[in-house]
């Protein structure tokens, strides 16, 4: 080992030990990991409409809108603090044929659930920005 690199002979030794900070000495945690099912991801019934996912970004659909909806969500995490967590962030977003799409904002909360109300004509994607837990978004028509 040189004297002008002795960080490398550390890091060899490391590895060769398959161990760092953090790993917890080789031993491994496991965790189950459950996702949301492809036949619940997607849900239309009565002219609303719930979607589902484990995190973002992801994006739903297109579908037809006509009029004005009551959006909400929930997002579900174990022993979450949600006051702390990144902003829950999704939009609605209708392709253009020419320029960027057109964008109506849903949510931008750091909270395990919220709602808004939309208005929206034609062909819209649902699209989750930011979501690091499994989440749901309904879109039911207001009457």
């Amino acid at each position: 080992m040189h004297r002008r690199y002795p960080i490398t002979g550390l890091a060899i030794a490391a590895a060769a030990l398959g161990g760092g900070a953090g790993c917890g000495g080789g031993l491994e945690q496991r965790v189950a990991v459950t996702t949301t099912p492809a036949a619940q991801r997607s849900v239309q019934e009565g002219g609303a409409i719930t979607v589902r996912g484990d995190y973002g970004p992801d994006e739903h659909g297109p579908y037809v809108l006509h009029g004005t909806y009551h959006a909400s969500f929930v997002q579900r995490g174990a022993g979450v603090d949600w006051a702390t967590e990144v902003p829950f962030t999704a939009h609605l977003e209708q392709a253009v044929a020419s320029g960027p799409a057109r964008t109506i904002p849903l949510f931008e909360r750091s909270a395990q659930r919220g709602s808004a109300t939309v208005s929206a004509e034609g062909r819209w994607k649902i699209v989750v920005d930011y979501g690091d837990s499994p989440y749901e978004i309904a879109l039911t028509p207001a009457r």
